[in-house]
């Protein structure tokens, strides 16, 4: 363990080391903010800015970057997107500033005011060597959820910043409180974030959720230990490779942006694997409560990104989750993971790694205002077997068409199809699941399951979104771990199936910075022949109708 540290601190203090003295402070804007994010894909689809999105979160100085480049084509933009121009500059001020060379020769410390951004905040203090950004998080949503009244609030706080030329540091936390005769306490098959619950109550439950993180950053390049959500991979109703159905989970991340068109990502993260460590069960001074730990759980993986052209992207990357302990050569960020499980493994044996490889493209047809994207996710594949006429792989796939303004101004229109094989994210060893707190890294439809997705998205004014979504999902039944080693491998939607038909109807505004209002109208249609795998209140032809106001992202 010693030797393990020792390597661990070696590394960072090498990043240290190696990196400029040029001012490069970075912030990673949450992947959870969306209106950001799909505000910047839009005018990327309309050829008005170049905007990379296959790996998330990005750093607020590069989207303020994006805001940038924007600004100097405005007369491109329609009306609203030029209201929505100006009001993101004002979010991200600051950075705009910083950017654009403007020095800060005084303090300026603002709280419950608009301030000189013209956006009001609770707390915002800059000086020409320290920021700091502070908001609460106040939210509640009432529903009526599968045709029974339930709510749901939330409070917290979220805040971020800046020191010196070199770091950047944010907090985000919140507990929440759910009640009601139909809450989903289980959250395994719906695109929501998995939960860890720490109060039942009588028709209620609470958690709580935290994400943080600190970046020393360079011209070119960053380094971040943080807890956070990471999306990799294209995809609306989902990302196969990395998404944010898990709960988040600490890592060290390192980015490379060397030259414009290549682009490096690598982490390795702590998982929670939920397998009791036999060795360290003991007594306590109560009787009846026994101390034990979960078996250690990590994942490493990186992602390589190249810009062929300025309209095709292609990335190509892969992950390992192992356990027990921390290997030192999965902290090599351009190690070959595949061939490092080789090295550590033995013959005959199952002290292997779980490794997956995988890879993204998109193509940007400017002159159709469109792009097409495609996920590739191989967690099995036996080419020799395939040539035998035998079923021996576990794939994933996801292929999609965007475009934007396919009938109206300030609108866009997906189409998406993901199909995931029986057995992707599983393994023979329970504590190397592709998974953490039991909920799958990749795609929230899970393994031996396909998704047609359709959105259409609306922009009245600035602020005010409707979004039309249609998804039709299909899910054999659960796969059986022997069955891995059985060839050859069943037949795509084999066994008990569970098909589900959602429509859903959203208006939500923005109505000043970070203070959201919504509505939303949902019919879903959902039948399961496999028992108990579905909540029984969920099956069915229902209704449910959202309502929801909270300020703080």
């Amino acid at each position: 363990m010693l030797t393990t540290k020792i390597f661990s601190l070696s590394i960072i203090i090498t990043v240290v080391l190696i990196t400029g003295v040029v001012k490069a402070q970075v912030v990673y804007e949450p992947v959870y903010n969306k209106d950001i994010y799909r505000f910047l894909e839009h005018l990327n689809l309309k050829g008005i800015i170049d905007f990379k999105s296959e790996i998330k979160p990005l750093p607020r100085s590069l989207i303020a970057q994006k805001l940038i480049d924007a600004e100097l084509k405005r007369s491109l933009l329609t009306k609203v997107e030029q209201d929505e121009l100006s009001f993101y500059g004002k979010e991200y001020f600051d950075e705009i500033n910083s950017l654009s060379g403007i020095i800060i020769r005084e303090s300026e410390l603002e709280y419950l005011e608009k301030g000189k951004p013209d956006r009001f905040r609770f707390f915002r203090y800059v000086d020409s060597d320290f920021s700091f950004y502070a908001d609460p998080i106040l939210g509640c949503k009432i529903s009526n959820r599968y045709e029974k009244n339930a709510l749901h609030r939330w409070n917290g706080a979220r805040g971020f910043g800046y020191w010196g030329k070199h770091f950047g540091f944010s907090f985000d936390f919140r507990d929440n409180y759910e009640s009601g005769k139909h809450i989903d306490d289980i959250k395994s098959m719906v695109p929501e974030t998995g939960i860890n619950i720490l109060k039942r109550g009588k028709n209620s439950i609470e958690y709580s959720e935290v994400r943080a993180s600190i970046t020393f950053s360079w011209q070119g390049g960053g380094f971040t230990f943080g807890k956070d959500f990471i999306n990799w991979g294209s995809g609306r109703g989902g990302q196969i490779i990395l998404s944010s159905k898990a709960p988040s989970f600490p890592f060290i991340r390192l980015d490379l942006n060397p030259v414009e068109w290549l682009r490096f990502s690598y982490i390795h993260g702590w998982l929670h694997s939920g397998v009791i460590d036999s060795s360290t069960i003991r007594t306590t001074l109560v009787p009846g409560r026994e101390s034990y730990s979960d078996v250690d759980k990590f994942i490493a993986a990186h992602l390589i990104s190249f810009d062929i052209t300025r309209d095709f992207t292609f990335s190509l990357g892969e992950s390992v989750v192992y356990s027990r302990k921390i290997e030192p050569i999965y902290l090599i960020p351009v190690m070959f993971f595949r061939l490092a499980d080789h090295y550590l493994g033995k013959e005959d044996s199952n002290t292997g790694s779980n490794a997956q490889v995988f890879a993204d493209a998109s193509y940007r047809f400017t002159s159709l205002r469109s792009k097409a994207y495609s996920t590739l996710f191989i967690d099995e594949l036996s080419i020799s077997n395939i040539l035998k006429g035998i079923n021996h792989s576990a794939i994933g796939y996801t292929i999609g068409l965007e475009t934007a303004e396919p009938l109206l101004a300030n609108s866009s229109l997906t189409i998406e199809y993901t199909k995931i094989s029986p057995f992707v994210y599983m393994n023979s060893d329970d504590a190397e699941l592709y998974t953490n707190h039991g909920y799958q890294l990749g795609h929230w439809i899970g393994s031996n399951a396909d998704q047609i997705f359709i959105l259409y998205s609306q922009r009245i004014i600035r602020g005010l979104i409707l979004q039309l979504t249609f998804e039709h999902i299909r899910k054999g039944q659960t796969e059986e771990p022997e069955q891995q080693y059985q060839l050859p491998y069943p037949p795509f939607l084999y066994g008990s199936k569970r098909f589900e038909t959602n429509f859903s109807f959203d208006i939500s505004y923005q109505i000043i910075h970070n203070l959201f209002a919504g509505v939303r109208y949902q019919y879903s249609d959902i039948t399961d022949a496999e028992a108990s795998r579905t909540p029984a209140f969920m099956e069915g032809k229902k209704h449910s109708v959202f309502t929801v106001l909270y300020y703080g992202l």
